[in-house]
């Protein structure tokens, strides 16, 4: 006997409960591995306005990132309402023997994505549409 129609309808309701970015409005950090080989990833995503040099926030991701791959750290950073000016923040990543500081203008919902190539670390905000 086939399942009923029914019978289905609750799963793709459940598979959408978790999925964060339909409904988060916080920002998320994603570090990409563009480089050839697995590299070990410290990286933090403060804003600048709560960032304090004498007590540095703890990191929003510290791990490995093997090569080709993607790691997410979710809410590091708030998203300013519609309308309201950009947020800034300040990220620093350490990866292999790579550091680096940068500010980016966090405009909304999106992720600040970290990428790591042969060559050194590249950072930028991407709005989510």
């Amino acid at each position: 006997m086939a399942p009923s129609r029914r019978a289905f309808l609750p799963l793709p309701l459940l598979a959408l409960a978790g999925c964060s970015s339909l409904t988060n409005d916080a920002v998320e950090l994603a570090i990409e591995n563009r480089s050839g080989g697995e590299q070990r990833v410290t990286a933090t995503a403060t804003p600048v306005a709560e960032y304090d040099p004498d007590n540095p926030p703890e990191p929003d991701f510290e791990g490995t990132v093997p090569p080709g791959s993607r790691q997410f750290a979710n809410d590091v950073a708030p998203s300013p309402e519609a309308g309201e000016s950009p947020i800034p923040v300040r990220v620093h990543v350490v990866a292999g023997p790579y550091e680096l500081v940068e500010q980016v203008d966090v405009t909304g919902p999106g992720t600040i994505d970290v990428r790591i190539t042969r060559n050194g670390l590249e950072v930028f905000f991407a709005p989510h549409d």
